[in-house]
């Protein structure tokens, strides 16, 4: 029998193997050294793998005593998806199973059968069910698939090891400690009496217990208010003793980290708020890591791999983020590239090709946006994609893929700071493994090694190391800290998370699982385990805090039941312990300079002001609109459509109108057209106009798209002629005229829809309308939100006879004129002013009354805009809903600063 002098631990979990090595490093280092033996701790995995590892080279064991590949989670997956698949071909429902699914909890059946000793014997009686059955067909064809590969799963690996170990003379330590097992397995009590029988000394951890802790107890409204309570908790206990070693752990950890950590950031570290903090040392420390994919270096990666590997169209909701990715490309072009996103949303459908994509940079590069590095890569990715993608073995892939990444600068664009460094290192460790799946997997498609790659990404749960002096450990209820805590909060402790719910696995007997006493196989066992782990808790510091939330949403909540054991816990409820966000802080009044910013600077001599008429109803609606939007051209990003938005099919209804009315003249003409005649000229309209439209917006409008707005705009012009028919004698004089005009000093382009000439010479100005609300009720308000007849009118022709003004409103559900006119009779459905039924022009005496309003009012909105009024006023906030700089209006907080000096006038009143 062999032995080595030293003594190994045996941790439950890879976190309590790191958090021995820092207890260790703690103590050693308080104590003045510089240089110490390294404690020996292990998960049971790593010691076993290390044992036969050394066994091996030393000749006690075969070389070929344990398989040559040791299954990963995805290898393992991808067989017994195969296993299942091969099972089930001949299956008449085979479509409709969910493979992933069976597999991932055929994978949990088959490590409960390995660690709980349980033999196909025992469950392969004539009684099992279909499902079961079908289970033990997957496991043989799995593991025959295993032995062709000479591979070996996870669970049938620890048991071969220690049937190995049990066989063979292997040099076994003197002395094992176990810590944190909670619950052993009877594979694991194996394992341990065996080595009892070798003569190896095996005994438990020995922490320090706590005979007479202080335990109390919280009811709190609901989680949010539990995370805040626990973290203003730490945060008291810190300003008592700094030194103290605190815990806030939860059954659910994984529901709530984001909270947490925010809300620690907010209270202890608020500089981590900057960028260039946001890898600061923080006082606390997770248990719990995110999957790799969320942290976005990983991200980054691959979504350009999947952005390279097909050849579809590819969505602008998928270009925007590739674009504003900074770790690719040129660092240097990231502001170029947010004005090409831009560009391109003005241009470019919701969906488009690679090629166009390249076309359209270039297009900008002409502009003199620097764009070089970009062009390069995506030339790289434009060939990538064009390459012929056989299919091949994942270590072919895995080259590929690293020589695009390298072409793209991936990770090069600048230097990475610590935590990307640990990200991209993790990342490649998950390429390798992704190349040594080449027997496994065998010859496969790009689609088939990006999505494994994405798996593998997915199973990595990922911390970076943490440095600083941790005083809060965030654990999960299940875990055994290493350090010696002084104080615990124990948060989420309700019923439906404590003790864990039922859980049983749908492929073994049910029976079976409750009589083994298997975990989660019924509420006794749950029961059993969790008070076990909550009597070890309240052994592990002087002071345990446990909280449970009273409601979650509109849903009651109870506590759990293993709380309501402690007789000696103090029970309060209500909010003990308060903390506030950073944004709750900064929100607090303070002392503040007043400075009056409704007044923008006046227009000077050399500024051109854009905007034109939208200017004028922007200024009547909201001033700060018409200033941020036209003065200072902030909009907001395009949403680009496949096809036509609302306002190309507005321009080209307008362009089919223009061009009928120019060739057709007058109503006399349209009278002598027969309907073979006037459908004709109807479709030369049409067509003249998609040709148009074509030609200012690119070839890339599907033909579909431009059949159907055809035939909408066909019917469109069917029923807006025989509306026409019904009018009095009239010819078109003008269509889409162009009038320069300069109002107080601004100079404006108007473009008029169309002017018509009557027989007495008096003009009709009219306006389309595709929108579905079109009103005239604010021509008689002293501020004109609809000002383009009112300035066509009143200002462009004033010097000539105009009688009715109107919306023509062009809708396949309403097709109507809206507007005024002098005397009766000028349009279908237009009154004159004096029977109008709004109420606002009864106080025009006459028409020419109304005209000299509109001079006036219009006048008035040109001198706002020209000395500067930019105020943040408007009737009601419904007229903002198609405002594009709402944010720059900063609405909440105006009506912040209005309920305060409501509150300080009531105050003085008082």
């Amino acid at each position: 029998m062999s032995f080595t002098s030293h003594t190994v631990t045996i941790c439950s979990t890879a976190r309590l193997v790191r958090g021995m090595h820092l207890q260790r490093q703690q103590t050693q280092l308080a104590s003045g050294k510089q240089q110490w033996q390294a404690i020996e701790a292990y998960t049971l995995q790593q010691w076993l793998d290390q044992l036969m590892e050394n066994a091996t080279l030393l000749g006690l064991l075969p070389s070929d005593a344990l398989p040559i590949i040791k299954l990963s989670d995805v290898a393992e997956a991808f067989l017994w998806e195969q296993a299942i698949t091969n099972c089930l071909a001949k299956h008449e429902a085979a479509a409709l199973f969910d493979v992933r699914a069976l597999a991932k909890s055929a994978i949990e059946a088959n490590q409960l059968m390995c660690d709980w000793l349980i033999s196909e014997a025992d469950i392969n009686h004539q009684f099992i069910t279909q499902e079961t059955r079908q289970f033990l067909r997957w496991r043989h064809t799995f593991q025959a698939l295993c032995a062709q590969q000479n591979a070996i799963d996870v669970a049938r690996l620890t048991a071969l090891q220690i049937e190995l170990m049990e066989q063979h003379h292997v040099t076994l330590p003197e002395r094992i400690v176990l810590a944190g097992f909670d619950r052993i397995t009877p594979l694991e009590h194996q394992l341990f009496e065996h080595l009892k029988a070798r003569g190896v000394q095996v005994e438990e951890f020995a922490a320090n217990t706590i005979s007479n802790g202080h335990v109390e107890q919280y009811a709190l409204n609901d989680s949010h208010a539990e995370c805040s309570a626990a973290v203003a908790w730490a945060k008291r206990k810190l300003a008592e003793n700094p030194q103290t070693q605190l815990a806030i752990i939860s059954p659910v950890l994984g529901n709530i980290r984001r909270e947490l950590a925010d809300l620690l950031d907010d209270t202890f570290h608020p500089e981590t708020l900057h960028a260039s903090q946001y890898e600061a040392p923080r006082c606390y420390d997770f248990s719990l890591g995110l999957t790799l994919t969320e942290y976005p270096l990983v991200h980054s990666a691959l979504r350009l791999l999947r952005f390279a590997s097909t050849k579809a169209n590819i969505s602008f909701e998928e270009v925007t983020p590739i674009l504003q990715d900074v770790y690719w490309s040129s660092d240097a072009e990231i502001d170029a590239r947010a004005q090409l996103d831009a560009y391109l949303r003005q241009r470019l459908n919701a969906n488009y090709s690679l090629e166009a994509l390249i076309n359209q940079v270039n297009k900008l590069q002409l502009e003199n946006v620097l764009l070089k590095s970009l062009i390069e890569h995506l030339k790289v990715i434009a060939q990538f994609q064009t390459q012929s993608h056989k299919r091949q073995l994942p270590s072919m892939w895995v080259a590929a893929f690293v020589g695009l990444l390298d072409a793209l600068n991936w990770a090069k664009s600048r230097a990475l700071s610590s935590y990307e460094y640990q990200m991209q290192q993790s990342f490649q460790k998950r390429l390798a493994e992704l190349s040594a799946l080449d027997s496994i997997l065998g010859n496969i498609a790009i689609y088939e090694a990006l999505q494994k790659l994405v798996e593998l990404c997915n199973a990595a749960m990922f911390q970076p190391e943490t440095t600083g002096d941790t005083h809060i450990q965030l654990l999960g209820l299940l875990e055994t800290p290493a350090l010696q805590l002084d104080a615990i909060w124990a948060l989420n402790m309700n019923d439906q998370h404590w003790p864990p719910p039922v859980k049983l696995n749908p492929l073994l007997p049910a029976e079976l699982q409750r009589s083994r006493s298997i975990p989660n196989a019924s509420a006794s066992v749950q029961t059993e385990f969790a008070t076990l782990v909550q009597r070890r808790l309240m052994l592990s510091a002087p002071e345990i805090v446990f909280s449970y939330a009273l409601k979650e949403d509109e849903r009651e909540l109870r506590p759990s039941p293993l709380l309501m054991q402690g007789e000696s816990a103090a029970n309060s409820i209500g909010t003990v312990y308060s903390i506030q966000t950073l944004a709750e802080i900064l929100a607090q009044p303070a002392a503040m300079q007043m400075f009056d910013d409704s007044t923008a600077p006046p227009v000077s001599e050399d500024e051109k002001v854009r905007g034109g008429v939208k200017l004028f109803a922007t200024q009547a609606i909201c001033p700060a609109w018409a200033f941020y939007q036209y003065r200072l051209g902030a909009n907001k990003l395009e949403t680009p459509i496949d096809g036509l938005d609302n306002m190309s099919r507005g321009s080209l209804l307008h362009k089919v109108l223009q061009l009928f009315w120019l060739d057709c003249e007058s109503l006399t003409n349209l009278k002598a057209m027969s309907s073979q005649q006037r459908l004709t000229a109807i479709d030369v309209a049409i067509e003249k106009s998609i040709i148009a439209l074509a030609q200012e917006i690119g070839p890339h409008l599907p033909p579909q798209v431009l059949q159907i707005e055809r035939q909408r705009l066909n019917q469109l012009m069917q029923y807006w002629l025989a509306l026409e028919l019904e009018r009095a004698d009239f010819a078109v004089r003008d269509c889409e005229k162009k009038y320069p005009l300069e109002i107080e000093g601004l100079s404006l382009n108007l473009t008029i829809d169309r002017i018509d000439t009557l027989t007495d010479g008096g003009i009709v100005v009219m306006d389309y309308k595709t929108s579905s609300v079109v009103t005239n009720r604010t021509w008689a308000d002293d501020r004109i939100a609809e000002p383009q007849l009112p300035i066509y009118a009143a200002l462009a022709l004033k010097d000539e006879q105009v009688v009715a003004v109107c919306f023509a409103k062009v809708r396949t559900d309403e097709t109507k004129f809206i507007g005024l006119s002098e005397v009766d009779g000028i349009l279908p459905g237009v009154t004159t002013l004096s029977k109008a039924r709004v109420e606002g022009f009864k106080r025009f005496e006459s028409w020419n009354a109304l005209l000299q309003h509109w001079d006036s009012s219009l006048k008035a909105i040109a001198q706002e805009i020209k000395t500067g009024i930019a105020s943040v006023t408007f009737q009601k906030e419904s007229d903002l809903e198609y405002c594009d700089v709402k944010p720059l209006l900063r609405l909440p907080e105006r009506m912040l600063q209005f309920e305060q000096v409501q509150v300080i006038a009531s105050e003085g009143s008082n």
